[in-house]
């Protein structure tokens, strides 16, 4: 699975017992600690041992041992579908952990804000496949990457998601991002809509000017373009909705944004290309520079932050150009 690492997990635990919590789980005095690991899996809903040790910035192993007792005290979950990954791929895995709804009330008593949707996506996170694991957990790199890059950078300041929804209609903080536009495919015109896999922005602390972005992680699963049932999800689609709803302005009613971007992380050089010349079709030949472009191996040569990204015009820049 990409984003996972291996060797996390105490070495003492059976392969087996994995997903079975003893019937007597050890001592646990909640710390400071445990509530700031808490509230990072409650806000990537997903996340492995080692995007949290990353984020505790201490001992890997000590962060793996808070993980199990808070696991073995039932605060948060081993989401079962991994399980399903852990035959597909050679080699041990690093855990997915998941909040549970004894964590989120913990939370809560320690004066973390749990929004109604987090407790809402609890239940549906622990029936997840593992291709939306893989998925969200691709994602949760991704920001956790971005996170640990403005961090080291005095001049930015990362926006979250959940910041950023503060400005957002009242009715509208607790929701997913998404958004609607009508876009006319095969010569029928009709309303769409796109929920971008992660939304954030980045302050610069000296002009006060901020940009904001969408995330798209691809996994190379979805067709770039489709050329039967155009009705169905494909790439090209998600970049027509895009594109038709900053034309619209939606993001701005919905959101309160005045700009953003689709940054898209994909698998392969190749891919991009594949893209971007998508998305030459769409706009005529025109392509776009509100759609930047990465590949795996590109990225993890450097961060979000540090690495050149293709645009949509097939130039190079950076996040804060």
């Amino acid at each position: 699975m990409r984003g996972y690492n291996r060797g996390m997990e105490a070495p003492t635990r059976e392969r087996g017992r994995l997903f079975v919590r003893p019937a007597q789980p050890r001592p646990l005095a909640i710390k400071q600690r445990h509530i700031e690991l808490l509230t990072n899996v409650g806000r990537f809903r997903l996340a492995t041992a080692d995007q949290l040790a990353a984020l505790d910035g201490g001992s890997e192993q000590n962060v793996s041992r808070e993980l199990l007792a808070l696991w073995e005290n039932e605060y948060v979950e081993r989401v079962p579908g991994q399980a399903v990954n852990r035959h597909l791929y050679a080699g041990s895995q690093s855990t997915v952990y998941a909040l549970t709804r004894k964590g989120a009330a913990l939370l809560r008593r320690n004066g973390v804000d749990v929004r109604r949707r987090m407790l809402d996506t609890i239940d549906k996170t622990n029936r997840a496949g593992w291709r939306f694991i893989e998925h969200k957990v691709d994602t949760t790199a991704f920001m956790v990457a971005l996170e640990l890059a403005t961090a080291s950078r005095p001049e930015l300041t990362l926006l979250p998601r959940a910041l950023l929804l503060e400005d957002a209609p009242k009715a509208r903080r607790d929701r997913r991002v998404r958004l609607t536009a009508k876009v006319r495919i095969d010569g029928i015109q009709r309303a769409y809509s796109v929920d971008p896999d992660e939304f954030f922005g980045l302050r610069f602390r000296k002009t006060e000017e901020e940009s904001y972005f969408m995330f798209e992680c691809d996994r190379g699963e979805m067709p770039v373009e489709r050329y039967s049932s155009k009705q169905q999800t494909y790439f090209a689609k998600k970049m027509q909705i895009y594109l038709a709803a900053n034309r619209e302005g939606i993001h701005t009613r919905e959101l309160g944004i005045p700009n953003f971007r689709v940054l898209t992380q994909t698998t392969t050089a190749r891919r991009v290309d594949e893209m971007i010349a998508a998305l030459e079709r769409i706009t005529e030949g025109r392509g776009s520079n509100m759609f930047l472009f990465v590949d795996q191996p590109h990225l993890a040569a450097g961060n979000p932050l540090e690495v050149s990204w293709m645009t949509g015009k097939r130039d190079r820049v950076r996040l804060t150009d």
